[in-house]
């Protein structure tokens, strides 16, 4: 997992330490602490990337976390959706594999 510090994320996304102490805050990221060192994951620059995005079409702070919140929520729905019509899919095929079967067996 590729990990990356505060400097890099201030240099490399331009955004203020007070911003991301913001999200931080807020637990929008949740930074890995090691000894003295913090470091953020790609997840976590993905969520700032997102913050920023808001930020900047003017959203506030409690703007951003809801709709950061509702896309969480949302992506679990959706994979708890997919998970769902996956396992329905596998025992569709499962009993027309079941059926073939058996027709086969009527025909001779």
């Amino acid at each position: 997992m590729k990990r990356y510090s505060i400097d890099t994320l201030i240099e490399i996304l331009d955004v203020r330490p007070s911003f991301i102490k913001r999200l931080e805050q807020a637990e929008i990221i949740l930074p890995m602490v090691q000894g003295k060192e913090t470091f953020y994951t790609e997840y976590d620059i993905g969520m700032l990337l997102l913050a920023k995005d808001l930020k900047e079409m003017g959203i506030n702070l409690a703007g951003i976390e809801v709709i950061l919140e509702m896309r969480e929520r949302m992506l679990t729905i959706r994979k708890e959706a997919d998970d769902i019509l996956y396992r329905l899919l596998k025992y569709i095929y499962e009993n027309i594999k079941k059926d073939r079967r058996r027709w086969k067996t009527h025909e001779r």
